[in-house]
């Protein structure tokens, strides 16, 4: 992969989408790999490292939310980015819910793809760069390996969820409003459901077990990291 940025999977069942996608993006120094079907983009997610995938939603067979979830149940954590014409909040929603870490609707700003793609591996190389781990008691992150773990034992967190977690814990006690945790784990031109963190949030709370109750909601205010130990 010498001289590219990153490789990337494009999943669509449309070859005009895939081929545009993939020519902005070897423009701006991707490797690009396409894939036409959820089955095929599953197929090469188990024998090729890609460090992102562009996932169309509506595709024959399986669709694009099935992809997701499928990559998630397995323990990748590599982000995920629907490119897609289903526009509904619930759509969006929905892909936040089975693990996307981004949602982009068709149609798009090609250059408006590439800032929002960019903007994740900013965010990825921003956090790698403090290679810090953070504990408290049996809870425990690791900022340079992307590794959760609680009571031993492997937490398997989407890089955003990961990455709101991490905020949390680095910043106990401290309460934060919606919007200030979309502007410090989302960039601020992102365009966002206003969901968005109470989806993330609860899906973080379903895996830590005991330590669920340690992101707090502050009624009317917003959420703060209080561990109970």
């Amino acid at each position: 992969m010498d001289n590219f940025i990153a490789h990337i999977l494009v999943v669509d069942d449309d070859d005009g989408i895939r081929s545009l996608v993939k020519k902005y993006l070897n423009e701006n120094n991707y490797l690009v790999t396409t894939a036409n079907s959820a089955e095929d983009a599953v197929k090469k997610v188990k024998i090729i490292q890609f460090d992102l995938i562009i996932l169309d939603i509506m595709m024959p067979g399986k669709d694009g939310y099935d992809v997701c979830r499928k990559i998630r149940e397995q323990g990748n954590t590599l982000p995920i980015v629907f490119l897609t014409a289903m526009d509904r909040e619930f759509d969006e929603v929905k892909g936040l819910e089975v693990g996307a870490d981004d949602y982009v609707r068709k149609p798009f700003s090609p250059k408006m793809l590439i800032a929002r793609i960019n903007a994740i591996f900013r965010r990825i190389d921003q956090i790698n760069s403090k290679g810090t781990n953070v504990s408290f008691g049996e809870l425990e992150i690791n900022t340079s390996t992307y590794i959760a773990q609680l009571d031993g034992e492997e937490l398997h967190l989407p890089r955003k969820e990961f990455e709101l977690l991490a905020f949390f814990m680095s910043q106990p006690n401290i309460i934060f409003n919606r919007d200030e945790l979309l502007g410090r784990i989302w960039e601020k031109d992102v365009f966002v459901v206003d969901r968005t963190i109470d989806v993330h949030i609860n899906r973080i709370r379903s895996k830590l077990g005991p330590c669920k109750n340690w992101i707090e909601t502050v009624k009317g205010i917003g959420y703060r990291f209080r561990p109970k130990i």
